[in-house]
């Protein structure tokens, strides 16, 4: 009897599960069985088995349940119980902004927004002077958006209009300027993913694992004074890029003028939607005013970033829960808490978390040993080649594999090594940001974005093979400037 090909497929993502986690369980194996040595106890030994462990689990099987065995072993280690490892994982403040962050986003997603201000950014009297003033204001409007809105919803929102805007301007598939317009729009979301934490996992993760470890947090205005700075310059280097090198033709006949034609087409803003938009600039300011206010109102300062940054989005929450414009609640739980929340980055997110600050906990003594083996190398290479070693590791991994491993990973590592280098040789808080940033340059493999590269090369608007290639370019330019731009930027403020 032969078997269908949905069972055959069944078969095949059984045994590779079967296979990570076979994997998996003897890493654990290993490590616990292996006697202390050079400086590193049993329980350290078994940390870094649970470390690598977890890693196996997340690349081959999944984010979301796997990261349960990682609290159950994280809770077996004696240093810490499972009073310890729960507070540390989901009673830690990262996990409930995220949590809070995906609700208060999610009825964003469900109104005429992203065409608004697209349609604004592309009819104005600069975007019409051209076909690149066009598609530079085009690429700003995508990057704005995605600056608080997930990389996938935003994408997968803004696909349908990218056609209609193309169909407007006469741009037809199969064309190499309809190629660099999809191509432009996948790197600019995904690169915005990483210029804020509001509504991104990666950036969210790296800043949680930094204060898991060290018991202080960046907040958001630190994080996006360099974010936003380094990713501007980055969308500016990608067009030069597209007109220079890649030179796509038929853009000269494009008349950005058509575009006008759009206006007609998206009614005006309603009641819920101004409220959910003043809602989210109320969470902004409550995340950067402070900062800002620090040396006029120190007081107000204090209070606010004592309530951590879940405050905010808990905060919005409520508001859009008990709004009720025209009888209608503008935010349903149960439809925002299994639409809006991705729960496996939430779940991830906590393992990790405990997981990363498992290996920097002194007690365990990991980070003595990895001193004694960094210092050689730290000794024979710059901070500038020690930036621009983690950045390009970042980069190359977050294209082949998930954003939040990579973030997991590199993070973890960065904290370990730079924690046991001399003081000063690093701004270990602005190297995390640098990861989290990094995350988001992802567009060169399916692997790297599942949802918006395989959408994208789905689409027909462009291929697997002009994905790899500027993706590959575009990720080049980010190496370049997250380490030599975004660093210094971050270290200043950090």
């Amino acid at each position: 009897m032969n078997k269908s090909p949905e069972n055959t497929k069944a078969a095949k993502t059984s045994g590779k599960r079967n296979a990570f986690l076979a994997i998996a369980a003897a890493i654990l194996a290993v490590f616990f069985f292996l006697p202390p040595s050079e400086g590193l106890s049993h329980e350290a030994l078994c940390a870094i088995g649970i470390f690598f462990a977890s890693l196996t689990m997340w690349i081959g099987v999944s984010i979301d349940w796997p990261s349960l065995i990682s609290l159950l072993l994280i809770g077996l280690l004696p240093s810490y119980g499972f009073s310890k490892m729960l507070s540390g994982s989901f009673g830690n403040s990262t996990v409930a902004f995220l949590m809070f962050t995906f609700m208060l986003v999610y009825p964003l997603s469900r109104t005429n927004f992203v065409r608004r201000v697209t349609v604004a950014f592309i009819t104005n009297p600069i975007a019409s002077r051209g076909p690149w003033a066009f598609t530079a204001f085009l690429f700003a409007a995508v990057t704005v958006l995605g600056l608080f809105i997930s990389p996938s919803v935003l994408f997968v929102a803004f696909m349908p209009f990218l056609e209609d805007i193309c169909g407007v301007l006469g741009i037809e598939k199969g064309s190499r300027a309809g190629n660099m317009l999809m191509l432009g729009t996948a790197f600019c979301i995904s690169l915005s993913s990483g210029m804020t934490p509001i509504g991104h996992v990666w950036p969210t993760l790296a800043m949680g694992a930094y204060a898991s470890a060290f018991g202080s947090q960046i907040d958001q205005f630190q994080y996006m004074a360099f974010g936003i700075p380094t990713g501007i310059v980055l969308v500016a280097a990608l067009i030069l890029v597209f007109r220079f090198l890649m030179k796509p033709e038929g853009m000269d006949r494009i008349d950005p003028r058509k575009a006008s034609a759009l206006k007609g087409t998206i009614p005006p803003a309603d009641s819920s939607e101004k409220i959910i938009l003043a809602t989210m600039a109320l969470v902004v300011f409550l995340w950067i005013g402070p900062t800002l206010l620090k040396g006029v109102l120190p007081g107000f300062y204090t209070k606010v970033n004592g309530l951590t940054t879940a405050f905010p989005p808990l905060l919005g929450c409520i508001i859009l829960f008990l709004a009720r414009p025209a009888g209608r609640q503008i935010l349903e739980f149960r439809e925002a808490s299994t639409r809006g929340v991705m729960w496996g980055a939430v779940l991830m997110t906590a393992a990790a978390t405990i997981v990363g600050a498992t290996l920097t906990n002194a007690d365990l003594g990991i980070s003595a040993w990895l001193s004694s083996v960094m210092s050689p190398l730290a000794g024979r290479l710059t901070p500038g080649l020690l930036v621009l070693f983690f950045v390009t590791w970042a980069v190359v991994e977050t294209n082949f594999s998930s954003n939040i491993v990579t973030t997991t990973v590199v993070s973890s590592v960065v904290i370990a090594v730079l924690s046991a280098l001399p003081a000063g040789t690093l701004s270990i808080p602005a190297a995390v940001c640098m990861v989290g940033f990094s995350a988001g340059i992802c567009n060169m493999t399916p692997a790297g974005q599942s949802t918006i590269n395989t959408v994208a090369i789905g689409s027909g608007w462009t291929d697997a093979r002009s994905m790899f290639v500027w993706g590959a370019v575009f990720s080049v330019l980010a190496v370049l400037a997250i380490s030599f731009i975004g660093y210094p930027i971050a270290a200043a403020v950090m």
